[in-house]
């Protein structure tokens, strides 16, 4: 009996206690007294605590709760997971299970434990609805009831440590009443921190890596706003916690921490269409949706992807083809740059980067490089397209080719498509090469026709993937739109014109190879500086296809890699040999700067052989032989 005033004056304390914090509660949506101002309300119960709390009857080792709950060896919920989840999130536990006492909605708002004297209860058939209700699957919700410790937090990697948080653990676990105090809404809704600028999500969340960090990101640094236009990106968030930029959305310009779209890291709708939120020209500047829209582009509409994961969990060695933007594009790290072009053909002091150096907007992702290892970060370019296309032991797109030669059945003579294989200057089969990892020694004197009025040279210079596969409206094309190889209204995803015709109809004026002149030069090629006889050539209507592989050859200097079938138009094109002259397959012999013999036949035309010099050329053995060639 002697300790019964104690318990008294503990109990009174606490009834004290909460009481006051009725004061601040009464104008929020927790009032559910009928002195409430919000859609669920009582219309005969005064008392504003009781929904939650009472001082008597109350549920043992709680907080005098007035509700009652499931067992917590009863697996009543879906539990939040993902790939990249290093905590171990069970069923709920403390004062979590006492939120979802009404926020999973299987628990009407008047079932409580002790009714308050005489009042009636009319709540008793009400339940929660509308974005308040979470329901028991919480796999789209964040992780609860998870221990937080700094174990965690170095397994992680991107996790503060818990000690360095000012954010309230629950005997070390992070529950619902970490980010929320629900007795106070001062900082809506009910949260501890606001979520404008990321600041409670960065209470925890340290996103960065080797070369890049959050803080730099687009999405942490553009003050750029909703243009009116279209769907307002942010229109889910409430008023009064929405910001007004993609600076102040921060996460949640991507995320959605409560009934999420895309269960697996909380994103706010299925892999590209949460980017096409913001970056289809109403909040970013340029459209990326249209350029997907383009009948070449890279195929990110399969949604959902299954064989996409976060891009750090994948392995480019054994992962299933398929592209996401993710794939190129690290959220949390990418920021605008110059183009990754090594000039801008209607401008060429324009900016742009330094080829092959992988700029700010594909920072932090990862890639394979040239000599075929897995990158976490890649530092070059070509080594985010080798992910893809330059996977060791596959083709140019996982087992087989890419869409466009494989729509024309297309061959070359070496038989080589991996795209890492035909520029590897260390392959030891790889005779001629366009100069995406290294200038080409062996052809710096054999191209005249390099055009002198751009900013490139014949020693030194490199170029860039994207300076021939982007969008035919970008700064590669001389344009303005948007950068990068999402899409193209020309085959193969190209800048520029490239013809994948063997034989077209008036090679010289229709510009069916602009591509190819950006860089070389036409009147260069139609005079023969090289000695050969390209302008011939292109009377006949031959294209650069036939002869050139624009990538790299096996087989011969200049990018000579012929090719062998193609099907277009409904017509069958071949290169074959002279087995009669001992040459079953169509071949090119260098006879030195300027000069070579072709043995094949080309479209029924025979070249048995043809032979060309800088000033001079012959259709027969004796004549090559006069010339001194073979």
């Amino acid at each position: 009996m002697k300790m019964a005033p104690r318990i008294l004056f503990a109990v009174l304390t606490l009834w004290t206690v909460l009481a006051g914090g009725a004061q601040d509660i009464a104008k929020t949506p927790h009032n559910l007294s009928t002195s409430g101002k919000f859609s669920f309300k009582s219309l005969t119960i005064t008392e504003i605590c009781v929904f939650c709390h009472t001082p008597h009857s109350a549920l043992p080792a709680t907080p005098l709760w007035n509700r009652d709950l499931p067992s917590e060896q009863e697996e009543n919920y879906d539990i939040y997971g993902s790939s990249t989840l290093q905590a171990a999130p069970g069923q709920p536990t403390g004062k979590s299970r006492l939120c979802l006492s009404c926020h999973d909605g299987t628990v009407a708002l008047g079932d409580i434990r002790n009714i308050p004297g005489s009042q009636s209860m009319d709540l008793d058939t009400t339940f929660l609805t509308g974005r308040a209700k979470l329901g028991t699957d919480l796999r789209d919700d964040h992780p609860i009831s998870f221990l937080y410790n700094p174990e965690l937090a170095n397994a992680d990697g991107e996790l503060a440590d818990p000690d360095d948080i000012d954010l309230p653990l629950e005997d070390g676990y992070l529950q619902c009443t970490t980010c929320h105090d629900p007795h106070d809404n001062e900082t809506k809704p009910f949260l501890r921190k606001t979520t404008l600028n990321a600041q409670i999500c960065r209470t925890c969340h340290l996103r960065g890596g080797v070369t890049w960090s959050w803080s730099n990101s687009s999405h942490a640094t553009s003050t750029a706003t909703w243009t009116g236009v279209g769907t307002d990106p942010w229109g889910e968030r409430k008023t009064e916690w929405k910001g007004s930029n993609v600076t102040e959305n921060a996460c949640f310009n991507c995320h959605k921490p409560h009934t999420a779209v895309t269960a697996a890291r909380l994103l706010k709708n299925i892999e590209e269409n949460t980017c096409y939120l913001c970056h289809t020209g109403n909040v970013a500047s340029k459209n990326i949706q249209a350029e997907f829209s383009k009948l070449y582009h890279h195929p990110v509409e399969i949604t959902p992807n299954t064989d996409h994961d976060d891009v750090l969990t994948e392995d480019p060695l054994t992962m299933n083809l398929h592209v996401e933007c993710m794939d190129c594009h690290n959220p949390h790290a990418a920021r605008d740059d110059d183009p990754m072009i090594s000039f801008n053909p209607n401008n060429t002091s324009a900016p742009h980067s330094t080829p092959p150096d992988a700029n700010d907007r594909i920072k932090g992702v990862s890639g394979i490089s040239i000599s075929g290892n897995v990158k976490t970060e890649i530092d070059f370019q070509y080594e985010l397209c080798f992910k893809c296309h330059g996977v060791p032991f596959m083709s140019a797109c996982g087992t087989s080719r890419c869409p466009t030669p494989t729509s024309f059945q297309m061959t070359r003579l070496d038989g080589v498509y991996n795209l890492r294989d035909k520029v590897n200057p260390n392959n030891p089969g790889l005779v001629s090469y366009h100069p995406l990892v290294e200038n080409n020694p062996n052809n710096n004197s054999e191209v005249p026709s390099l055009r002198s009025d751009i900013p490139l040279d014949r020693t030194n210079s490199l170029i860039y993937c994207t300076d021939c596969h982007n969008s035919n409206i970008s700064e590669a094309a001389g344009s303005t739109g948007p950068a990068g190889p999402h899409g193209s209204d020309n085959g193969a995803i190209l800048a520029d014109t490239y013809t994948f015709n063997p034989e077209l109809g008036d090679f010289h004026d229709d510009g069916e190879v602009e591509l190819c002149f950006k860089c070389h030069s036409k009147n260069s090629l139609t005079s023969d500086q090289s000695g050969f006889l390209h302008d011939r050539h292109f009377e006949k209507d031959h294209t650069c296809i036939n002869c050139h592989d624009p990538h790299g050859s096996h087989e011969s200097n200049h990018l000579i890699n012929f090719k062998t079938f193609a099907v277009y138009g409904g017509s069958t094109y071949q290169i074959t040999g002279r087995p009669t002259q001992g040459f079953p397959e169509p071949t090119f012999i260098d006879g030195g700067q300027y000069r070579g013999t072709c043995y094949l036949n080309c479209h029924g035309e025979v070249h048995a052989p043809r032979c060309y010099t800088e000033n001079e050329d012959a259709k027969n053995a004796d004549d090559c032989a006069d010339l001194g060639l073979p």
